[in-house]
């Protein structure tokens, strides 16, 4: 079955091809290099354009796509933040709160409650005000939730400032990604796409260790000076964005097809002309928009009006529930309590260990989007919700023997800490950088900015379980509580090989012929062998 139309283009010169690099005698030209690629035009169009990583316009583009990943670091405040609060007496004894339980659940919950309403604001607002007029958006409800919550006097307010910043944090999140995957060159777009989203740890290592810092404080400012840093990002992106360049694919959709253009060639290339992937995605980009049905901006219903739209929400909803149910929540917002179970009584140490797992996590973060680009995502996710699973029963293990009050036995409760820093290390690599990449990648432009923030919605209504769920679980079975997730990374696994869709080594739009297929995961695997001439041709040679 092929992969993209393109290749059936190219069928009836394999025969020709096949005789022509047989060696011979008399011909001393050298072999063409054989590769196995998903889709022969794109490869095509990659070997006859230059993008030289180190150029001027690169540098102006990787400055550009830092004002969106501050979206990103606006959202990595909040787990860590709240998560080593959560630990701290001043705070503690200011609300009347406890660690765990119900109470302590409705504050993280109210967050997740502000997501979920922002979420059916996120997509028409990014859909009308454009990618930068919803990261905007955004950073304002953002900035005044930030302003209640660190002069909060009582728990209303402060559960009021949650959930606006929240709302805000839902907007800005369903633009940023989009944003950055619709302007990034498809060549760059794994490694740009999955950087956003480990960004994450940019926000949560100065907050976790801007609460190691003034947790000695003897006021309210032991937490309150650590909220007041998340000011810092929205500050940054509503001062610079409106500097930036717009999605050249949200101006094709208003019709402005000569402005989209220049940016394309301003930072699809290094010397500032038209180039093969300029004009392969200008080419795709009108198609897809011409065939697209305008709907009524208040309208979601079109997300799932065909097989293929419904695998493209299934495969977004699949990253949004494994995702928030990896185990991951045990150690952002409770790995005080986490560290409890495996031994670790001291506040301040537990503060410490969060900072360090913050660092940890954030280095396989940035190792994942690093590798995304030569990876792929199939396999990283249905190996890595396995390797999850493992991880997290080997700390139900060790927190059961080593974690219970009066343990002597500190080599025990050390594996158990360490293996909570693996685990941090390996959900980061395997699901950090794809949160939000993967989900912008999957939708269709007429479907993104509102899939988006379907993605929001639906990765909160799981975070629920993160939050609320968690604090009374643990509460209750303590470590046993983590053989939940154990099995749900089993499912997860099991999921992700059957209903998993590649989109590496294609641009979004090719991705259309993918979805059509009857089984769309399984044609996402399948390669075709090319040969690549020193020429620029590519020819196929066997599929």
């Amino acid at each position: 079955m092929p992969v993209s139309i393109s290749d059936r283009a190219s069928k009836a010169s394999e025969d020709d091809f096949k005789h022509n690099v047989a060696p011979t005698s008399s011909t001393v030209t050298p072999l063409p290099k054989i590769e196995e690629v998903y889709n022969t035009e794109y490869e095509k169009a990659l070997v006859n354009t230059s993008l030289d990583p180190l150029s001027k316009r690169s540098f102006q583009l990787y400055f550009i796509v830092m004002v969106g990943f501050l979206n990103a670091v606006s959202s990595g405040f909040d787990g860590s933040l709240m998560g080593g609060i959560n630990a701290m007496p001043q705070y503690l004894a200011f609300f009347n709160e406890e660690t765990v339980g119900k109470s302590t659940g409705i504050v993280f919950m109210i967050y997740i409650v502000g997501n979920c309403v922002g979420s059916f604001f996120a997509g028409p607002a990014t859909d009308i005000a454009g990618r930068r007029g919803g990261m905007f958006i955004g950073g304002t409800f953002i900035l005044i939730g930030v302003a209640i919550i660190t002069a909060a006097t009582g728990k209303g307010m402060f559960l009021g400032g949650r959930f606006l910043l929240g709302f805000g944090i839902a907007i800005s999140t369903t633009a940023a990604p989009t944003w950055v995957t619709e302007l990034a060159p498809p060549q760059w777009r794994g490694r740009l796409g999955a950087l956003y989203n480990s960004c994450f740890f940019i926000g949560s290592i100065p907050a976790t260790g801007a609460m190691v810092g003034t947790e000695n404080l003897n006021s309210t400012w032991a937490w309150r000076l650590p909220l007041l840093l998340q000011v810092g990002p929205p500050v940054i992106v509503m001062t610079c964005v409106w500097f930036c360049p717009e999605s050249p694919r949200w101006l094709v959709q208003k019709g402005k097809l000569n402005e989209a253009k220049d940016i394309l060639i301003k930072y699809h290339g290094t010397d500032g002309q038209t180039n093969a992937i300029v004009e392969l995605e200008m080419q795709e980009f009108q198609q897809s928009i011409e065939a697209r049905k305008f709907e009524p901006f208040w309208d979601y219903s079109y997300l799932f009006s065909s097989a293929s739209r419904r695998w493209r929400m299934l495969t977004l909803s699949l990253m949004c529930i494994n995702g928030q149910l990896a185990g991951n929540g045990l150690i952002t917002y409770f790995l005080p309590v986490v560290m409890k179970n495996a031994g670790v009584t001291s506040p301040h140490t537990q503060l410490v260990y969060n900072f360090a797992n913050s660092i940890l996590s954030a280095f396989g973060a940035f190792l994942g989007a690093s590798v995304t680009d030569k990876i792929g995502r199939r396999k990283r996710l249905y190996i890595g919700a396995l390797v999850l699973a493992a991880l997290l029963a080997i700390v139900a293990a060790l927190s059961a023997n080593y974690g219970e009050e009066g343990n002597t036995n500190t080599n025990g409760a050390n594996a158990s800490i360490t293996f909570i820093f693996l685990f941090g290390i390996a959900y980061s690599f395997t699901y950090t950088p794809l949160q939000a990449l993967y989900c912008a990648e999957v939708m269709r432009q007429d479907m993104r900015a509102k899939g988006m923030a379907v993605h929001i919605l639906i990765s909160n209504c799981a975070g629920f379980i993160n939050t609320f769920a968690n604090s009374v679980g643990l509460q209750k079975l303590g470590w046993k509580y983590y053989f939940v997730f154990v099995g749900w990374n089993i499912c997860a696994s099991i999921l992700w090989f059957l209903f998993c869709v590649e989109t590496h080594g294609r641009t979004l739009e090719e991705l259309d012929e993918v979805f059509n297929q009857p089984w769309p995961a399984r044609a996402s695997a399948q390669k075709v062998k090319v040969a690549l001439k020193q020429s620029g041709d590519i020819e196929v040679v066997e599929r």
